[in-house]
C-alpha cells in the first residue's frame, strides 16, 4: 500500500500560497466544506499531464490571487523502484512548462513517460447527456494514453481542415486542395483505426474482469467511419477525398469540414437492454463513467510503463453505500495511486484504515 507519488509542493496556486503535502498511502483523501480548497490539490497534480487538467483552466487562471501573474509553480515528487523523480511545472512566457530532474523539458509529454493521471470530477456527469462534442473529448482523451500518436494526428486534423478553408476561401489552386483533402482523408483513416482498437480492447477488458458496477458497450458512428466499414482502405481513402472535393462550397459557407472524424458519435449502450447511455438513468451512467475509467486504469497498466494515478473529485457522495463498497473492492484489487476528495470522512469508510485522510478548511490540510 505504498506510495508512488510521495509529495506536493504548490507555490502561488489557487487558493494556495504555500502548500507541502507529503504522501505515504495508496490512497489519499481530502474531505471538508465545499470551497475549501480540496479540488485545487487534485488540479495541482492533474496539471503534471499534457492536458490542461481536470479544470481545464487558461494558466493564467491558476495564480493565487494575491501573488503576481504567472508565478504559480507546482512541484510533484515520485518514487519507482526505489529511484525518485522531481517533475516541477510553471508559466514561462505565458506557456505551460516542464522540469524533470530539474532539467527542462521540449514537451509536457515527456512526464506522462513517468506519470499518466485519469480523472473524474462533477462536471463529468453530463457526459452522456451533454453536447456530442464533450463526449467525444472524453473519449479522445482516454484514446490519447492508449495510442501515442493520437493526440498528435487529431492536432494534425485540424490544422489541415483550417488549412483547406483558408485555401478555399481564396480561391487558390485546386492541385493543392486535392494534395490537402488526400491527407485529411489520411488523417481521418488513422483516427478511426486507432480508436476502434481502443473499442476492441476496452469491450474486452469490460469481459475478463468481475466488476458489480454496469459495464457498457462502446461503439462509434458517424459518415467517415460507414465509408471506412464499406471500402477497403485504399478505396475509403479515395472516396472521403471525393466527398472532401464535392463539399467545397458547402464547407466553406458553413465554415466546417461537414465529413471528419470531428463529427463522430461515441455511442454508449446498456448491455442488457440496449438502451442508450443518454436514456438511462442518472445512476446508470455514473456506473458507466466510473466503469470506463477502472478498465482504461487496467488497460494502460499493461501498455504503459510510468506511475498510474486516479483522482477522484466530489464522487462517492453520488454513490450509496453499496457502491462505495464495490468501488473500494475495485480499487483495492488495482495498483493505482488514487486520490479523493469529498465533504465528509464517512463517505470514505471502506478506506479509512489504510488511508491517508487530511482535514481540508480554508486551505489549510491538517493530517488526521
Amino acid at each position: 500500500m505504498s506510495a508512488d507519488v510521495l509529495g506536493l509542493c504548490c507555490k502561488n496556486f489557487r487558493s494556495y500560497g504555500t502548500l507541502v503535502l507529503n504522501f505515504s498511502s495508496r490512497f489519499v483523501v481530502f474531505y471538508g466544506e465545499n470551497g475549501a480548497g480540496k479540488t485545487n490539490i487534485l488540479e495541482a497534480i492533474s496539471l503534471f499531464s499534457s492536458d490542461r487538467g481536470l479544470r481545464k483552466a487558461p494558466i493564467a487562471d491558476l495564480n493565487s490571487i494575491k501573488a503576481l501573474p504567472f508565478s504559480w509553480n507546482l512541484e510533484l515528487v515520485l518514487e519507482k523502484n526505489h529511484c525518485k523523480t522531481f517533475l516541477s511545472t510553471n508559466a514561462q512566457n505565458g506557456r505551460k512548462c516542464a522540469k524533470i530532474d530539474s532539467a527542462l523539458v521540449d514537451s509536457l509529454a515527456k512526464f506522462e513517460e513517468i506519470i499518466w493521471i485519469l480523472w473524474l470530477t462533477p462536471s463529468m456527469n453530463n457526459i452522456f447527456v451533454g453536447p456530442v462534442a464533450d463526449r467525444r473529448s472524453f473519449f479522445d482523451h482516454l484514446v490519447s494514453g492508449y495510442d501515442k500518436k493520437y493526440k498528435y494526428v487529431l492536432k494534425t486534423l485540424s490544422k489541415l481542415q483550417k488549412e483547406r478553408l483558408h485555401v478555399i476561401f481564396h480561391q487558390k489552386d485546386g492541385i493543392w486542395l486535392d494534395i490537402l483533402e488526400k491527407k485529411i482523408a489520411e488523417e481521418n483513416i488513422k483516427i478511426i483505426k486507432s480508436r476502434l482498437e481502443f473499442i476492441k480492447v476496452i469491450n474486452e477488458t469490460f469481459k475478463d474482469y468481475s466488476s458489480d458496477f454496469l459495464r457498457p458497450r462502446i461503439s462509434i458512428e458517424g459518415t467517415v467511419e460507414k465509408i471506412y466499414e464499406t471500402f477497403s482502405e485504399e478505396d475509403a481513402l479515395l472516396e472521403i477525398a471525393n466527398i472532401l472535393k464535392c463539399d467545397r462550397l458547402m464547407d466553406l459557407e458553413k465554415q466546417t469540414t461537414t465529413i471528419s472524424c470531428q463529427k463522430t458519435f461515441w455511442q454508449v449502450e446498456h448491455p442488457k437492454t440496449s438502451l442508450a447511455a443518454e436514456k438511462c438513468s442518472t445512476g446508470e451512467q455514473k456506473a458507466f463513467l466510473i466503469s470506463l475509467v477502472l478498465a482504461t486504469v487496467r488497460i494502460y497498466q499493461k501498455i504503459r510503463s510510468g506511475i498510474p494515478v486516479l483522482l477522484l473529485d466530489d464522487l462517492m457522495v453520488h454513490f450509496d453505500a453499496v457502491s462505495r463498497k464495490n468501488l473500494g473492492a475495485e480499487l483495492l484489487s488495482m495498483d493505482v495511486q488514487t486520490f479523493f476528495t469529498g465533504t465528509d470522512k464517512s463517505l470514505f469508510e471502506e478506506f479509512l484504515e489504510i488511508a491517508q485522510v487530511y482535514l481540508v478548511k480554508k486551505s489549510i490540510c491538517a493530517e488526521v
